[in-house]
């Protein structure tokens, strides 16, 4: 069966919705786990890895909206707020990266 160009296009640009939908909802739902199950706020990783997650969640709950509310003015406020911490975290994320390697490397000098 031959489908038309637009047929399949739609095809897949529903199928990338339903992927952004489902991987919004297990990135809240992580969220939710990591808030109800783990001391998370105990030591600077679990504030990290929960501070990615919420992040991330927000940043994809966002894109979800956005897939089904058209664009107005409140859009550009709340993408402000659902990326602002975005730079935050990521560099965070790379300064744990950089003091672990750094840590391991000197451990490995010393023959530990």
């Amino acid at each position: 069966m031959r489908r038309t160009g637009g047929l399949v296009v739609e095809e897949i640009r529903l199928a990338g919705s339903v992927l952004i939908w489902v991987t919004t909802l297990l990135a809240v739902a992580c969220v939710v786990v990591h808030q109800l199950l783990a001391r998370w706020w105990k030591t600077g990783s679990g504030r990290h890895v929960f501070t990615f997650e919420a992040v991330l969640a927000l940043s994809l709950t966002l894109w979800s909206l956005r897939l089904v509310i058209p664009e107005g003015d409140w859009f550009q406020v709340v993408r402000l707020a659902a990326f602002a911490g975005m730079p935050f975290v990521l560099a965070w994320r790379i300064k744990i990266i950089v003091q672990t390697w750094r840590k391991e490397r000197r451990r490995r000098e010393e023959g530990l």
